[in-house]
């Protein structure tokens, strides 16, 4: 009876960790609140997911906010980036949905742009657990995940379909938003991990690998 309620207790471990995603989810809602820190949390959470959750580092909520200080300049600068970026493209998307009225040939050149978008997309989707886990420039860092993304394809529509599938869940039950991003990052960051590991245990001749040969494993 006392295995049953000791704090070592299958159940109970993995009710902490089920807890600890949520919580996390809901730290990430908060300092994503003043727009330009989205980065700079998305790393948080995602170093704080792999170390913490995945891992077996302690103290997730100290791990997050240590980490959300450290990344928050670079990480201002990765959200003003792709805040600009992404502006773009979705006034590029409805410039040509305008112009498609009734015109066949801009309505399937819209949809083609459309699809384009996940190439950047999945760019940003590797440029958030790279500067979690890997030392690199700015420029660097973004020239990597752009390998990333196109090398790891498969990978990269995984973590772009558990989004996805995260979007319409919320759209049909929006009080999902509370607890689905660190439920999100978690499945995303098992994936993800597995690509890491092929170039920390097991260098291969791909070529993302060199982009990775100035990325020395940050050990913070």
């Amino acid at each position: 009876m006392n295995d049953l309620y000791g704090s070592d207790n299958f159940f109970w471990r993995w009710f902490a960790k089920i807890a600890d995603i949520v919580v996390l989810g809901l730290l990430w809602l908060l300092c994503c609140l003043p727009v330009l820190t989205i980065a700079p949390a998305c790393i948080a959470l995602y170093d704080t997911v792999a170390r913490c959750i995945h891992g077996t580092d302690e103290h997730p909520y100290k791990h997050f906010f240590r980490v959300l200080k450290a990344e928050l300049l670079r990480g201002i600068g990765i959200s003003a980036l792709w805040g600009v970026v992404g502006f773009a493209l979705v006034m590029g998307y409805n410039l040509l949905v305008n112009m498609g009225d009734g015109n066949t040939f801009v309505t399937v050149y819209s949809m083609v742009y459309l699809v384009s978008m996940v190439i950047p997309v999945g760019i940003f989707a590797w440029l958030i657990p790279l500067e979690a886990r890997f030392t690199n420039t700015f420029f660097g860092l973004h020239k990597t995940a752009a390998t990333f993304a196109i090398v790891h394809l498969p990978t990269t529509a995984l973590l772009l379909g558990i989004v996805a599938v995260a979007a319409v869940v919320v759209f049909f039950v929006p009080v999902l938003f509370l607890v689905l991003p660190g439920i999100v990052v978690t499945l995303q960051c098992w994936f993800v991990e597995k690509v890491f590991k092929k170039y920390i245990d097991e260098p291969q001749e791909e070529p993302a690998e060199e982009a990775l040969e100035e990325m020395p494993l940050d050990e913070d």
